[in-house]
């Protein structure tokens, strides 16, 4: 059961989930786990773990692109999202790293999805396309890393009088080994990206 620290810190952030939205996991996509795992303090960030039980957050990096993904596109449109610097602040040595995440219920399919960067001149991009009559964005499947979900804790929360929301827990991580390069965990906004590098 949460505490009363932990219950009150997810109300004041369960409105606040705006950078990866909100997630659905159907029992037959997603694995569940038997243990539970202490909680990361903020819940709007990405999470890897570089010790048992020690969580360190992934710096958001902005970027630019001439694409706005909370407008309905007028036209199909294939573009840029690029991020400042040749290469992320945070430089991780495993291969197959696990992030962790809060998401909330009743969003399908979940908005986390893991891209490769490519290198140009001074700075990092990823492709982005946009479809004609929609909101929103999609990676280029080329550059995109599928993951695998695994539902840690589902925290109710109180969102109301009377309502309870849950905010689920996810272990995420990729399908095959990452080679060496950069990356980044994106959502359903391009405002700001979870960067990292695989080194060497």
């Amino acid at each position: 059961m949460p505490s009363r620290k932990r219950k009150t810190f997810l109300q004041l952030i369960v409105l606040a989930l705006v950078f990866f939205g909100a997630g659905f996991f159907v029992p037959s996509k997603f694995s569940v786990a038997q243990e539970l795992r202490p909680l990361p303090d903020d819940a709007t960030r990405v999470y890897y773990e570089n010790a048992p039980g020690k969580f360190t957050a992934l710096p958001f990096e902005a970027n630019t692109t001439a694409l706005d993904s909370f407008v309905v596109a007028n036209k199909d449109k294939v573009t840029y999202a690029e991020v400042k610097g040749p290469t992320a602040f945070t430089v991780l040595t495993d291969q197959l790293p696990r992030f962790y995440v809060f998401v909330a219920d009743k969003m399908d399919p979940p908005p986390h999805q893991l891209v490769r960067l490519t290198r140009k001149k001074d700075a990092r991009r990823f492709t982005v396309v946009s479809t004609k009559g929609r909101k929103g964005y999609s990676p280029m499947d080329a550059e995109t890393v599928k993951l695998e979900y695994r539902l840690l804790e589902r925290v109710p929360v109180r969102s109301g009088p009377g309502l309870i929301t849950f905010l689920n827990y996810m272990e995420l991580r990729p399908r095959q080994e990452l080679t060496p390069g950069e990356y980044a965990i994106i959502g359903d906004s391009l405002l700001d990206i979870a960067a990292f590098r695989i080194s060497e």
